[in-house]
């Protein structure tokens, strides 16, 4: 119960593993499972990833598509016996940033970024049901050379370490496998 993050690369299985967590977590306590998609249709292959997701999930399970305000959609789910998969933090981020526009500065992106990951663990911090986090590690790699892309990488590496701090669990997935670090 409580919080739990789910890191990884690209096509590393956080997904799948997430999944098959909630499934399991909903089956063991008898609980409905809430799926809070963040992600934004922007181009066509966006469009076919988010079909593919869609399909793949369980039809009994209700989905919350919710780009942005996704503590507001959390908060009502915190009260009651569920689980919740918040799939994924890094669009979340991703979101927040792009919505302030291209004068976005770094600091701004930063706290618009904590404000909402703070608002979402001081929900669930304190809730005896699971949320489970998928988030990309895009900081564990090469330092871009775009100003845009660095700044998201710091921002998303400061994240992981509060949400970390802040989870119960925390796996780090690689080639399908799970490395649970906390």
């Amino acid at each position: 119960m409580g919080i739990v993050l789910v890191l990884g690369g690209t096509k590393t299985g956080k997904t799948s593993f997430a999944e098959n967590r909630a499934a399991v977590y909903s089956e063991t306590h008898n609980v409905p499972v809430y799926y809070i998609a963040t992600a934004r249709p922007f181009d066509s292959e966006m469009v076919e990833r988010i079909a593919r997701h869609r399909a793949h999930r369980p039809a009994h399970w209700e989905t919350i598509e919710e780009p942005v305000k996704v503590s507001a959609a959390l908060e009502p789910l915190a009260g009651g016996s569920n689980v919740v998969l918040l799939d994924c933090l890094t669009l979340l981020m991703t979101n927040l940033i792009f919505d302030r526009g291209e004068n976005c500065s770094a600091s701004e992106a930063q706290d618009v970024v904590f404000q909402e990951l703070q608002r979402i663990i001081d929900i669930f911090s304190q809730c005896e049901n699971e949320l489970i986090i998928i988030s990309n590690q895009v900081e564990n790699g090469l330092v871009s050379e775009h100003q845009w892309a660095r700044m998201f990488q710091d921002i998303a590496g400061m994240a992981h370490q509060k949400l970390a701090s802040a989870a119960d669990k925390v796996f780090m997935m690689n080639a399908g496998l799970p490395l649970q670090l906390k």
